[in-house]
């Protein structure tokens, strides 16, 4: 039979410290004032295409979500990141 154990704080027992839970910030900003950023000092610069494409590639977005943000090609965008497309397979006839 299982008696509990009295005294000592849930941290003593093994129990996992709760995290404090996470807001989510949801933006509607349109496109083209996402390409403008607040620079250090308080002014507003414009990323060029390459530079925006890779700056939404370093927080995390996916190919498909750059191209929808950016409105660029999915060819351009792998230019900007570096990316080749593998070349289709080649079909042995017989």
């Amino acid at each position: 039979m299982a008696s509990p154990i009295s005294g000592g704080t849930a941290f003593d027992f093994g129990a996992a410290t709760q995290a404090p839970a996470v807001q989510l910030q949801t933006t509607t900003t349109p496109t083209p004032f996402r390409q403008l950023t607040k620079a250090p000092g308080g002014d507003t610069i414009k990323l060029s295409e390459g530079a925006q494409v890779r700056l939404l590639s370093s927080q995390g977005e996916t190919v498909p979500q750059i191209i929808i943000d950016t409105a660029l090609s999915t060819q351009a965008v792998n230019s900007y990141l570096g990316l080749t497309q593998a070349p289709p397979p080649v079909v042995a006839s017989k």
